[in-house]
């Protein structure tokens, strides 16, 4: 459960400097520039968890 607890609050983490990072690039560029921001963000997050979870999967198959 702690594990789940802990996951979960590095998402929320990392989603809340997402959406902080859009703000800040909207507020230079607008919303194009916020929308682009966001759609890397997630994709930057997103990629981390996968590769956290491969990492993960090859230590317990090694």
């Amino acid at each position: 459960m702690h594990a789940l607890v802990t996951t979960v609050l590095d998402l929320l983490g990392a989603l809340a400097l997402v959406a902080a990072a859009a703000l800040a690039v909207g507020l230079l560029l607008g919303w194009p520039g916020a929308l682009a921001a966001t759609g890397g963000g997630l994709l930057l997050v997103s990629w981390l968890i996968d590769r956290q979870a491969r990492q993960a999967r090859n230590r317990r198959n090694t």
